[in-house]
């Protein structure tokens, strides 16, 4: 009895203001859940490919910057890439870390070769080690000009 008593004290809510709660409490849920099925959708959707692709082109600077014979040491992030002009015709891009030990190489434009200064280590344009202990070839990169400006592709 006691429990009908407690149950009658309490006000009635008139159906008008049910209503409307009840119309509040879905829209925020709706919205909730609008929200979780964007954060999913974004978490499982693969990352756009214009940026992608405007990461993996450099632009170096104008061909006629960089003289015949000449080399231009450009940074990725961390990583060192040399851009070698070795006549008038052709550009070479190549790794400009050694693969013995990791030191950044030095252009020697009277030899045209990339050398090492940590233990000796030489490549020639096409990457292959000349001398000393590097245990493989320098990766090579896709270089190109468009419209008088090199452009590094390094995908």
């Amino acid at each position: 009895m006691a429990e009908e008593a407690t149950r009658n004290d309490l006000p009635e809510l008139s159906p008008g203001r049910r209503k409307f709660l009840q119309w509040l409490t879905g829209g925020f849920l709706s919205l909730w859940g609008v929200g979780f099925l964007w954060v999913i959708t974004s978490f499982l959707k693969p990352p756009h490919s214009k940026s992608s692709i405007a990461e993996r082109v450099i632009k170096v600077g104008p061909l006629e910057d960089l003289p015949v014979g000449q080399a231009r040491l450009v940074q990725r992030g961390r990583e060192p890439i040399w851009v070698i002009r070795p006549d008038e015709q052709n550009l070479v891009a190549l790794a400009g870390v050694c693969t013995h030990m990791h030191c950044v190489l030095d252009w020697d434009g009277k030899q045209r070769t990339l050398d090492c200064p940590c233990h000796e280590g030489a490549f020639d344009l096409n990457g292959n080690v000349l001398k000393g202990p590097p245990p493989r070839a320098l990766h090579r990169y896709r270089v190109e000009t468009r419209l008088g400006e090199i452009h590094l592709h390094v995908s």
